[in-house]
C-alpha cells in the first residue's frame, strides 16, 4: 500500500498555485492575481511581517 504524504498548509498552498498555473513554476512566480488570498504564500514560504 502506498503511504499518503501529508502536506503542510504552506506546501498545500504552493501545490494549489502550481495547479492554478498549469504546472508552470515560472508562472507561479510571475502571478499577477494579487486579489487571491493565497497570493502572498505562492512561493511556498511564509511572508515576513512587513510584507503584504
Amino acid at each position: 500500500m502506498d503511504k499518503i504524504k501529508r502536506l503542510t498548509p504552506i506546501r498545500a498552498i504552493r501545490a494549489n498555485c502550481i495547479e492554478c498555473s498549469c504546472g508552470q513554476l515560472k508562472e507561479v512566480r510571475l502571478c499577477h492575481i494579487k486579489t487571491c488570498p493565497l497570493w502572498i504564500y505562492r512561493t511556498g514560504h511564509r511572508p515576513k511581517k512587513n510584507e503584504g
